[in-house]
């Protein structure tokens, strides 16, 4: 199954203009397949609400975004609905196929058009959508690239202020299709009805105003020239399914492969137990947690189903501890290392991270104090490394591995997280809401889930036992990634609805992992 696109506003005009040139097919069939989307996801949503007015408002502009308002007022008014078209663009600056669309309203009944491109008085466009049920915003597209004033920041404030349910055609006018940031007013959208495919804006920053966003088909292949990759791409639920390791009726521990887990020191073992415990709750056969001596005498007295080993005797790593792990990596069917939660911040530690991540020869996920070690030398010596290696920062180590803020990472997640995969080799798991998956190559995956439970401690040691154990069990890196990710956040999902947002604790989370492959089993499919 190839997974959805999520696209540029660049990479969707290539689109576009692929279709056109591909299929011979004029531009207005796609706007005319684009505003009829839109109409009946408008008429969806209304036919839900008993006792509706069936007014609705489209709010357009003159650009392709206007011509989709115009399309979607024409369809809403054959099914039923009563449309008002406030133009904030004055009739003669509509060309092209839009003004052929607005053209096309002349004489519909249920359809008044209203002149408001010279209003810049605000109370007229509140009265103007005053008693709408749905407004549709058609104002601006993915092309907005400038700061908005004038009277569509008055139409946007209007928008806004309706307590109607307001629908975004496209992109809610005023963010940015490609950050996800405003270029001043931006309209808050319950509903964005985007043409094709998500755009990244859309997607990538969990705060975004956009609602519930519904992909509508333009009726030609989302087919973007490999030229303009690489490419990010949206996760679903059926891909990652498809692709969890089962057990066979014949099999036995070692078939379920054997992960060693490197963490775990005086007073942070409850790391290394959420690591360990989660690889096993995701099929993993065998697990040994490898611990500096006072590490493991505190594992011991905690772990039922993991074994345990000692790389150390003081609170740092010595000269003897590679050759130790070096062992344990060493035995049948170990075919992953986890490394980093709660290990010592001694020199001694950090040298060992160093060379464990060069030279062992099985993959490895690296997090927390794992990834500190390696810091700004990061992009070298996971380029060293002679097997695949995974690191899973949040923006704050990500900070600390690229030299750069947390506040210049969350602000260009995507383009970061590509440069350091690539210059470094390494699969890059960048948490937080909506976590990306970004290969060596570019190509980068999103996962859907907003999750405000998985913010606790130890939520990302649970995920770092996640994706070892699934390396473990044979998945290639990219694929043990991303389903890594969205079963997590699946499991934070279910834990949030047991014991609530704020209730959810780390260790709940391992069980909910279990509980989650057992509801897939059983054909149930998760309603976020």
């Amino acid at each position: 199954m190839r997974l959805p696109y999520v696209l540029s506003a660049a990479q969707m005009r290539a689109v576009d203009r692929a279709a056109v040139e591909g299929t011979g097919l004029p531009s207005l069939i796609l706007m005319e397949n684009a505003g009829r989307g839109v109409a009946e996801v408008v008429l969806r949503r209304m036919s839900r609400v008993e006792g509706r007015r069936s007014l609705v408002g489209i709010v357009v502009g003159g650009g392709y975004n206007g011509g989709d308002g115009f399309v979607a007022a024409r369809h809403l008014s054959l099914g039923g609905a009563e449309v008002r078209v406030l133009l904030a663009v004055s009739p003669g600056k509509v060309t092209g196929d839009g003004a052929a669309m607005l053209r096309a309203l002349d004489g519909l009944p249920k359809i008044s058009v209203v002149d408001l491109s010279t209003e810049e008085d605000p109370d007229a466009w509140t009265r103007a959508l005053a008693d709408v049920d749905v407004v549709v915003d058609a104002l601006f597209g993915t092309g907005l690239r400038a700061e908005i004033t004038g009277i569509p920041a008055v139409a946007i404030a209007a928008m806004n202020a309706a307590s109607s349910t307001k629908v975004a055609v496209d992109i809610p006018s005023g963010l940015d299709a490609d950050t996800g940031r405003s270029h001043g007013p931006v309209v808050r959208a319950d509903v964005t009805v985007t043409m094709g495919a998500r755009k990244l804006g859309l997607v990538i920053t969990p705060d975004a105003p956009v609602g519930d966003v519904e992909v509508v088909g333009l009726g030609v292949p989302i087919d973007p020239p490999p030229s303009l990759g690489p490419y990010c791409f949206w996760l679903l639920e059926d891909d990652v399914r498809g692709s969890l390791p089962r057990r066979e009726a014949g099999a036995h521990k070692g078939t379920g492969g054997h992960l060693v887990v490197v963490a775990g020191s005086a007073g942070k073992t409850g790391a290394a137990l959420l690591t360990g415990r989660a690889a096993l709750r995701v099929g993993t056969g065998l697990v040994t947690i490898a611990s500096t001596a006072a590490g493991q005498v505190a594992l011991d007295a905690k772990v039922v189903e993991a074994m345990t080993a000692v790389f150390c005797q003081g609170d740092d790593a010595d000269l003897e501890s590679f050759q130790v792990i070096a062992a344990l990596c060493a035995r049948p069917h170990v075919r992953a290392v986890a490394m980093g939660p709660g290990i010592p911040l001694g020199p001694g530690m950090r040298a060992l991270v160093e060379r464990l991540t060069r030279e062992i020869s099985v993959p490895m996920v690296l997090d927390a104090d794992g990834l500190n070690h390696l810091g700004g030398h990061a992009e070298k010596i996971l380029a060293a490394a002679v097997a695949p290696r995974v690191v899973t920062p949040h923006p704050g180590e990500m900070a600390r591995l690229t030299g750069r803020t947390t506040a210049e990472v969350e602000a260009d997640r995507l383009g970061i997280a590509r440069k350091f995969a690539a210059a470094s080799r390494a699969i890059v798991v960048l948490k937080g809401p909506r976590t990306l998956v970004v290969a060596p190559d570019g190509s980068a995956f999103v996962n859907p889930a907003v999750e405000p439970a998985l913010a606790t401690a130890g939520s990302g040691d649970v995920l770092t036992g996640v994706l070892g154990g699934l390396l473990a069990q044979g998945m290639e890196p990219v694929a043990a990634a991303q389903a890594a990710v969205f079963i997590h956040g699946c499991a934070g999902h279910r834990a949030a609805r047991e014991h609530g947002t704020n209730g959810v604790i780390a260790g709940d989370l391992p069980e909910m992992l279990a509980s989650v492959r057992v509801a897939w089993a059983s054909g149930f499919v998760d309603s976020r």
